[in-house]
């Protein structure tokens, strides 16, 4: 870390600048000032404006998108937007970067789920909503916004070749058709004059906003330097006379030598080569001329390179600078992910940081990113707030259930007790909520049937322990569980030796961690609990090139086996933007759940009559 200026300021400037997790600032009215442009300078009222910031995609559309799994292509909840605030606001983060507006294909089907552009000039009030919880928080939790209106480089969930479609026209004639501009502009429109259902306040005036940026990485289609060039200035002075208090931003690579008068903000995305002199020499380009912002970086897992970069923009007349990517906690327990499937071990960062990323050196880079996001505001790092509580989800039946995580938790304490009032006793420490994925995150594999518990959790990071979260219960036990999400083979009374648990690739698995990758003849038994027999079992397998993927077999001796093998349910999965080297790209889940189990039977046994990957097993017993 490199040693800032304005130490001696730092308790006064602490004490006006720092929100605490508890605060809760007028959702209308949070923001003095709008953002303004001095020279190549960005100035908060008479102060200048610096931050570190964050890509977090997730805040305005869904982004685990890859497979385009049904239950993951939705809204977040303004629950989940707020999480996503308050783990901004935890780092020490002042500025937030959404993803493009995203435009339906022409007949796609189901676009009401999230698309905001349905169509040229029609428009979906249901995401529009989702982005004014989203710009209440923004005001709430003091982080500004930079908006993007489309993309045409990553334009994943519709773009620039949407609009174009929409018209029968070629992608190149988005920067010079009069009726595709015109239906640019009316999204534009519709955007800067919407009046927020949540605030009452137009986005046109929300402080909020930093700038409109025209959209992401802008220089994919190249229709020529001076078509692109009159686009953005006829562009820029559209949205001028729809909203003068706004700042409005390039789209990624372009310096030019007259910047535009209605254009402020120029910014680039760094990801490889030598991220230092890239700074010296952008700088060089806007010096004078337009303040200079990295709008994204990353795709790089070595810390040290990461912390020279941040002290670099820390020491610079760089004005901001934001991390590719972030995500937030979900609805149902654990997070949302999203692999970076252009690099292996590449994924969302989660704060504070977990065991599931260390290949890229998750926790070192939050911290780093925490640092840094102070420093630049010439600001002594705060000590970490201990996490508020997390809230319990009900569940029944048996013990396998989940909680909505807190903001900035490293880990959870499990507890039960016979009554709510107690005695609580911890069941389990150190649990933590980056994995499993999209699936019940604790197992009390020791609850037995016939026990009633009540439950709790209390959330931990190193600067202490939240409160405990509500309590679930007395819930009365009718199965004991085992759930395996094969992160080891310890669970597992005997396996083949051949058999071994893998973390790799997890984005061809719909970012689920860990599987058991087996080939033909490997094996794996579980036994069940002493006193009890099997009564269920739900198992995931991933990518087999035979229908089941695995043989199931029970016995009740260990000697004689029966084979139980339901027909598998199939999802086969394609990926959602079909394009380039995954055009052809597909994997298929299998789910063997049984239908008539035997009595009396204490073990299960899998076979692997071919390669497959096991995903998971849950077993459950009477």
């Amino acid at each position: 870390m490199s040693k800032h200026v304005l130490m001696a300021a730092a308790c006064l400037l602490m004490s006006l600048l720092i929100v605490s997790p508890s605060r809760a600032a007028d959702p209308a009215g949070g923001f003095e000032h709008f953002i303004t442009r001095d020279g190549d300078v960005l100035k908060d009222g008479d102060q200048v404006y610096r931050f570190i910031g964050v890509n977090m995609p997730g805040l305005n559309l869904p982004y685990d998108y890859f497979y385009g799994i049904d239950e993951r292509m939705i809204l977040p909840t303004p629950w989940e937007q707020e999480d996503g605030f308050k783990t901004m606001q935890r780092m020490g983060v002042t500025c937030v970067r959404t993803w493009n507006l995203s435009i339906a294909a022409p007949g796609e089907k189901n676009a009401e789920r999230f698309k905001c552009v349905l169509g040229p000039g029609q428009f979906n009030e249901k995401a529009f909503v989702a982005m004014d919880h989203m710009m209440a928080l923004a005001n709430k939790y003091q982080v500004r916004v930079i908006f993007s209106l489309t993309a045409d480089h990553g334009d994943f969930l519709g773009g620039v070749g949407e609009y174009t479609a929409h018209r029968g026209k070629p992608r190149k004639a988005f920067f010079t058709d009069p009726q595709l501009k015109d239906d640019y502009k009316a999204t534009v429109k519709h955007v800067l004059t919407r009046r927020n259902t949540v605030t009452g306040v137009r986005y046109a005036d929300d402080k909020a906003i930093l700038a409109w940026q025209f959209g992401n990485e802008m220089e994919r289609t190249r229709p020529g330097e001076e078509i692109q060039r009159a686009w953005q200035a006829e562009m820029a002075a559209y949205m001028k006379s729809l909203d003068p208090n706004h700042l409005v931003a390039y789209g990624r690579r372009f310096f030019p030598d007259k910047p535009d008068p209605n254009i402020d903000i120029v910014d680039y995305h760094y990801y490889g080569g030598d991220w230092l002199q890239k700074i010296k020499d952008h700088l060089a380009k806007t010096k004078g001329k337009r303040p200079f912002l990295i709008g994204e970086f990353g795709l790089e897992s070595n810390p040290k390179k990461v912390d020279e970069f941040l002290d670099a923009v820390v020491d610079s007349d760089v004005a901001g600078a934001m991390i590719w990517s972030m995500y937030f906690h979900h609805r149902d327990g654990g997070f949302w992910h999203h692999g970076i499937i252009t690099q292996e071990g590449a994924k969302s960062y989660h704060w504070p940081g977990f065991e599931t990323g260390a290949k890229v050196h998750e926790r070192e880079i939050m911290q780093s990113m925490r640092e840094h996001a102070f420093a630049i505001r010439g600001m002594k790092t705060p000590p970490i707030q201990a996490p508020e509580a997390p809230q319990m989800l009900p569940f029944d039946d048996m013990a396998l259930f989940s909680w909505r995580g807190a903001a900035g938790a490293s880990s959870y304490i499990i507890q039960r007790a016979p009554k709510a009032a107690g005695p609580w006793n911890t069941i389990a420490e150190n649990v933590i909520d980056s994995t499993p994925c999209y699936r019940p995150l604790f197992a009390d594999a020791a609850a037995r049937p016939g026990q009633s518990w009540c439950y709790r959790v209390i959330a931990v990071n190193t600067g202490g322990r939240s409160e405990p979260s509500n309590v679930i219960g007395p819930v009365k036990i009718q199965h004991a569980v085992l759930a395996d999400e094969m992160k080891t083979l310890d669970l597992a009374a005997a396996h083949s030796p051949g058999l071994k648990a893998v973390d790799k690739d997890n984005y061809h698995f719909a970012e689920h961690f860990y599987r058991a990758e087996g080939k033909a003849g490997d094996w794996l038994t579980y036994a069940a609990p002493e006193g009890l027999t099997l009564s269920t079992f739900d198992i995931s397998v991933w990518n087999c090139p035979e229908t089941p993927g695995l043989r199931v077999l029970v016995s009740a001796d260990g000697e004689n086996w029966r084979d139980v093998t339901p027909e598998p349910t199939v999802r086969h999965l394609t990926p959602y933007y079909p394009h380039g080297k995954w055009k052809n790209m597909k994997a298929s889940e299998q789910r063997l759940q049984s239908t008539d189990m035997p009595s009396g039977m204490r073990q299960i046994k899998l076979q692997w009559p071919a390669d497959a990957m096991l995903d998971r097993v849950e077993l459950s017993f009477r």
